[in-house]
């Protein structure tokens, strides 16, 4: 059920959401009193609720003995759902770069907050990094994450993509099929963890409520993939 949870989720419901949601693959159709006894959210806040979901096209509603019963999108029509939105966003993809190529950036810095940014710090690396490199791969990013850490890396896998990581050494975490891993003393690392791709550079701050630092500029992406080649040469 976690596993459940934390997708959904990631497609932007909220927890009250997807209670209702739940509860109505489980009762099928349903009036609004039923769906309230059922998730324990008071009646008007599950109409406000349901009103929300059925503005999204996720449930829907008849009327039955001037009763409204609702229902909820079936678990593959939901699917089907956002690939539909998903190719939507695909479609305009051409044109949305367009509009962001007429005002290049020299340095574009983005800060992602708590674990949905790094959540999508992460996607951003599965779906563009074909190699990446890493000074001081965390257990906590496997730890914070969880089920979509393990995702990213099967993903990742997946795609082929090359991970060339400097770790503390004896640290235990989840390797890549395409990897390289050299290990250096605790004491030469820094606590942050630096990721460099392309032309960004990313730092990991493991502290509460967690953050993620996404840096675009080539010519630091230069100066730390240097860094990390001398940092590669001494360790082991």
């Amino acid at each position: 059920m976690n596993k459940i949870v934390e997708i959904l989720k990631d497609l932007e419901f909220d927890e009250r959401e997807i209670k209702i949601y739940l509860a109505l693959l489980k009762l099928s159709d349903s009036p609004a009193l039923k769906i309230s006894k059922e998730t324990g959210i008071d009646r008007t806040t599950t109409y406000d609720l349901l009103e929300r979901l059925i503005r999204r096209g996720i449930i829907s509603f008849y009327i039955k003995n001037k009763a409204k019963h609702f229902s909820a999108l079936s678990p593959e029509k939901l699917l089907f759902y956002f690939k539909e939105k998903y190719s939507s966003l695909e479609s305009i993809l051409p044109e949305l770069k367009k509009i962001s190529n007429q005002n290049p950036e020299v340095v574009k810095c983005e800060l992602f907050y708590g674990k949905e940014g790094l959540k999508s710090v992460g996607r951003d690396i599965v779906n563009n990094a074909e190699e990446y490199r890493v000074i001081g791969i965390r257990k906590e990013y496997e730890e914070i994450l969880g089920y979509f850490n393990e995702q990213a890396i099967l993903k990742l896998d997946e795609f082929k993509a090359k991970e060339i990581a400097i770790v503390e050494k004896n640290a235990k975490f989840i390797k890549l099929k395409n990897g390289e891993y050299k290990h250096l003393d605790k004491k030469l690392l820094s606590p942050v963890t630096t990721l460099i791709y392309k032309n960004k550079v990313i730092f990991f701050i493991w502290k509460e409520p967690y953050f993620a630092v996404s840096i675009e500029n080539n010519q630091l992406a230069k100066a730390q993939t240097e860094y990390f080649n001398i940092l590669w040469k001494i360790s082991k």
